[in-house]
């Protein structure tokens, strides 16, 4: 057989056997290895120690906290994992700061794992700085995000009248930029 003709039978074989080979789903990890689109007991599996939020939280998107993970210790510091579902599959993993100590160990804190993300994953793509008069007070708002792949990480932090209001950090699945609008 000449090699023109083996080519020929070569190749079409060559691709009726990819199309046979299951090729697993693309999945984007969030926060310690969990994925996005990954099944509430699948979670649960991965996390036992996670537990059903007797007030459970619900995002914009409509997606609702349903397992929440206690006392997770992330830069040296507590905080809860909340895991977040919609339609059965999960869709953002967000940690929130439990330990107490006021506005400014918060905003230590924040710096912490701020620093250890832009060593992790560079300088922030998008950066966030406000300090405001709210009816109760100074407060102030600040933010950075990271993209890792097509996770975004956003570290969030805002306070009012001198107590923190929340840090939280929070890894989804980042959208294409609309730029339609700009």
């Amino acid at each position: 057989m000449d090699a023109p003709r083996t080519w020929q039978l070569v190749i079409p074989a060559f691709v009726i056997l990819l199309l046979c080979v299951p090729v697993p789903a693309h999945s984007q990890a969030l926060w310690k290895e969990t994925e996005v689109g990954k099944s509430l007991e699948a979670t649960q599996r991965q996390f036992p120690k996670a537990i059903r939020p007797s007030l459970p939280t619900q995002l914009g998107d409509g997606s609702r906290e349903l397992l929440r993970l206690p006392n997770t210790t992330v830069q040296g510091h507590v905080f809860d994992a909340l895991f977040f579902f919609k339609q059965g599959k999960l869709t953002q993993v967000s940690l929130e700061l439990q330990e107490k100590g006021g506005a400014v160990f918060a905003l230590q804190t924040f710096r912490d794992i701020k620093s250890a993300f832009d060593a992790k994953y560079g300088a922030p793509d998008e950066e966030e700085d406000q300090q405001f008069n709210a009816p109760t007070g100074p407060a102030a708002f600040r933010s950075a995000s990271w993209r890792s792949k097509r996770t975004l990480i956003t570290l969030s932090y805002a306070t009012a009248a001198g107590r923190l209001v929340i840090l939280n950090v929070a890894y989804r699945l980042a959208t294409d930029r609309n730029n339609d609008d700009i």
